[in-house]
């Protein structure tokens, strides 16, 4: 049963119809670093409603504003109590003073955000997004790809799925990601607080897959949830090192497998939370495995507001991708959802 956050009065607190990553607990726990800007408007010396975002340099120097680490969305926040009228221009005095010195990339919860945000001179940049509704779970195995369904029955054989601990998960994810040469985009101390939280308000769950003949974890992976979504948060697979086997190619997709039934037992709505979206290069791979899970594929209310020298250099973004991946890549940090 979805945990119901309730007040002293006992009854339901309004933050249990937000989205997860914008409910109070979150943000707490997110937005407690030195690159943390916020707008606000107040009046009176009240607070009626703010705005938070993520601001840093990337490889090149160049600033940048993102989600809040580890919210794969966001959203204004603005006083329950206000009328609509009132509301749109509170929304667009935040969008108003959010910095111009900063190329801004954002995903956004929802239309109405997303709209303010255009107007307000941004521009679209839809992101990908897969998702399973609950009353797809019957037939659901059945519309599995002959490969996905292959490679589940094959993990179920040969791998153990249990929780972990969120120190568990979290230092298993560290591993993963300094044997593949690799930094997180954010830290991971965050992300620890996130899930031991989301675990005492029975808002997260940790699935992992051991294999049964040495104990190893092959992979683990972590998801939020509200009161209508259950998201595909994190991942870590397995990188075997010199005189060690490869994980289980069919282990992550177990996992899926366990946290969709998961989901649908809660009557949630499994969504894949924009899972790898902005790795182009492996778009086909990652439609494949989503497809052949019975995903329904949907779009994400991104937006994008560039400097011009972002603008100058954005023809010659990807091949300075490619040829950062080449050099020094391999020792920067990531900016990925998963």
């Amino acid at each position: 049963m979805l945990f119901v956050p309730r007040n002293v009065t006992g009854t339901p607190c309004r933050e249990v119809s937000t989205p997860v990553y914008l409910q109070q607990w979150f943000t707490d726990i997110a937005a407690g670093g030195d690159q943390i800007r916020k707008t606000v408007v107040t009046e009176d010396g009240k607070l009626l409603g703010s705005f938070s975002l993520l601001v840093e340099r990337n490889g090149l120097g160049m600033k940048q504003g993102y989600n809040l680490p580890w919210a794969h969305l966001s959203g204004l926040s603005i006083s329950e109590d206000i009328d609509e009228v009132r509301r749109t221009r509170i929304a667009r005095q935040l969008i108003r003073q959010l910095p111009t010195d900063v190329s801004l990339f954002l995903t956004l919860a929802n239309e109405s955000d997303f709209e303010l945000f255009l107007s307000e001179g941004f521009q679209p940049a839809m992101e990908e997004n897969y998702f399973i509704s609950p009353d797809r779970l019957p037939a659901l195995h059945a519309s599995f790809s002959k490969m996905t369904k292959r490679h589940i029955k094959q993990a179920q054989r040969d791998l153990d799925v249990s929780t972990a601990t969120p120190d568990s998960f979290i230092e298993t994810y560290a591993v993963n990601l300094a044997r593949r040469r690799r930094k997180p985009y954010a830290p991971l101390d965050v992300a620890r607080e996130v899930l031991t939280q989301g675990l005492r308000r029975e808002q997260a769950s940790i699935f992992i897959a051991k294999r049964r003949d040495n104990g190893k974890i092959d992979a683990a992976i972590a998801c939020l949830r509200d009161h209508a979504r259950y998201y595909y948060w994190m991942t870590t697979r397995r990188v075997e090192v010199s005189g060690e086997d490869k994980s289980h190619q069919g282990a992550v997709k177990l996992l899926l497998w366990s946290a969709i039934q998961d989901a649908a037992a809660r009557g949630l709505i499994f969504d894949f939370d924009g899972a790898g979206a902005d790795l182009a290069p492996r778009k086909e791979g990652r439609t494949r495995l989503y497809s052949g899970m019975g995903a329904q594929d949907s779009v994400r209310y991104a937006v994008k507001r560039e400097t011009k020298l972002e603008r100058v250099l954005g023809r010659f973004r990807s091949p300075i991708k490619r040829a950062i991946r080449k050099t020094v890549g391999k020792l920067m940090p990531l900016r990925m959802n998963h």
